[in-house]
This record gives structure tokens, sequence and C-alpha cells, in this order.
């Protein structure tokens, strides 16, 4: 058998021509794959070096966050020698955001040699509301600042700062609160999972709190709330610069709740309003009025 495979062998090559290179070739492909040679090793070179670089720089780009950069760096763990290279933009994400709670969202990408690029995104609270609820058996009391979404953002012992900010205050169902705590995964709920029977409550009962405070959000009317009443589903209310309450009642869908404020704009534009007054604007059915209101039937979260 050996002695098959060496005749086939030879068998082959003899049909192979051989080609006779002359000395001019043979320094021609010599040099060839001496620059070829020469460039493989440069780049093998070169990626050895950049793997060994250490992170000596972050750089920041459009940072919608009060995060300092050295606490960026703490959550990246890029104390010590830590090659760009082995922080992976996907996992140096995803330790940003589990170790900062504010961070709605990150990005990290590195630069040639030794640059981390991060830019981050913090959750903006569009509303603040009041809570007294029991939390591990003990009683709890505050403010908490929310977004569109429901999600907590920040927490605070009074009012004063949040309303500072130009967040619009809200009242809201009782919601049962496993913490205070803001973050990414801190979500209001308003079910308890032992509620049962005949007049338990699912969360799809309160999904027109996060319905309407996202119709809200992309209204003519979002600069100019200052307070929005979503504590029942029937009796829907919203004011406007302290100076408008405007009732709703129930808002069956995104169209409904267009039809109803464009009657409420086309009111008060036709109205003969006192610029001292405060009026109510009624739209929850078919026999829309505005009236004058007292100081106290304007702002009806308190």
């Amino acid at each position: 058998m050996k002695e098959q495979l060496q005749a086939l062998r030879d068998a082959l090559l003899e049909r192979i021509p051989r080609r006779n290179y002359s000395p001019a070739e043979k320094a021609a492909l010599i040099k060839r794959t001496a620059i070829i040679g020469c460039v493989l090793g440069v780049l093998a070179l070169l990626l050895l070096t950049i793997s060994l670089f250490p992170v000596t720089d972050v750089e920041i780009v459009d940072n919608g966050s009060h995060y300092t950069e050295q606490q960026l760096l703490e959550a990246l763990d890029t104390a010590g020698w830590t090659p760009v290279l082995r922080i992976l933009p996907r996992r140096a994400e995803q330790r940003l955001l589990d170790k900062l709670l504010y961070l709605e969202s990150a990005e990290v990408s590195y630069v040639f040699p030794s640059t981390l690029r991060v830019s981050v995104k913090e959750q903006t609270p569009l509303y603040y509301f009041h809570y007294d609820t029991l939390i591990g058996g003990k009683s709890h009391t505050g403010w908490l600042a929310v977004g569109p979404d429901l999600r907590v953002v920040d927490a605070a012992r009074d009012a004063e700062a949040f309303a500072a900010q130009g967040l619009t205050k809200i009242a809201l169902p009782a919601p049962v609160l496993d913490q205070t705590k803001p973050g990414r995964n801190s979500m209001l709920q308003f079910t308890r999972e032992d509620e049962t029977g005949e007049n338990a409550k699912t969360e799809q009962d309160f999904a027109y709190i996060s319905e309407f405070l996202g119709w809200l959000e992309q209204s003519s009317v979002a600069e100019r709330l200052t307070a929005v009443d979503l504590r029942e589903r029937f009796d829907v209310k919203i004011t406007l610069e302290n100076k408008y309450l405007i009732e709703f009642r129930r808002v069956r869908d995104e169209r409904d709740f267009a039809q109803k404020l464009a009657l409420a704009e086309q009111i008060l534009a036709e109205s003969d309003i006192d610029p001292e007054g405060k009026y109510i604007v009624f739209v929850g059915n078919d026999e829309p009025f505005l009236r004058p209101a007292g100081e106290s039937d304007v702002d009806t979260t308190g």
C-alpha cells in the first residue's frame, strides 16, 4: 500500500509543470514575501501594544447625568492596570446601568490608544407626587419623582425641590411600593398580589394612567401643565398654569383625549377671560361649559 501511494504521488508530481524562476523573479518574490511578513509583524505588534494600553482617560460625550467622571470610572471597574481591549462595550454599558441607578441609557466605546468614550443619559422626571404607605410593616411617607412611564427617578422628604425643578404635581391612586429607592427597575404598581374577589383590580385597570401621561407629554399643553389628577379613571383632570382646571371625566382613547383637549382650548380661546381669574372647563360630555372657579378648585391634587 505504501508503495502504491508513493507511485501515485510521483505520477502527480510529474504532471505538475515545474517553473524555473529567473534571478530577477526570485529577487522580486523574496521582496514581496519580506514586505508581507513585515506588515503582518507590524500589525501583530500594534494589536499587542493596543491590547496592553491601560485606560488613562474617559471622554464624556453628551453627558445627561450628574455622575462625575470618577464615578463612571469606578462603575466601569477600570481601576489599576486595565487594558482598553479588556473592556467589552456591551458589558461595560450593562455595568454602568446596574451600578448607577439614575441612568436610563449608556454607550461605551474606545478611542486609540487609551481613552474610553462614554455617553450616558439620566432618567428624566416629569411628575412628582406624595405617598404614604407601609413597606415591610413600617410606615413610609414622602415624595417621589417619576417619568411618564411611572419609573421612580428620585425621592425626597418634601416637595420643594421638585417644584423648583418645574416638575408637574400629580395625584395617583395609592401605589404599592416595595421600596422608594430610584432605579431602572423601580416602577409604580397599583395592585397587590393578594387582592382577590369580585372587586379586585389588575394592572390593566390602571393602564389609563400611563396612557394619559403619554398623551399629555406629546400634547400642545405639555409646557403649561401644573397639576394632573389621575386618582379616578372616570374623573380625570388637569390644571394649566395654575389657572385653568380642565375636567375630562373618562377618556376612552387617544382620539377621545385629543378631541376633548381641542374643545377645551377652543372654549378658552373664544371666552372672555379675566387675567386675574381662575376657571373650570368641563368637556366630559356633550354639554361642555366654562365657569369661574375658586382658588381651591383649580388644584385638586393636594
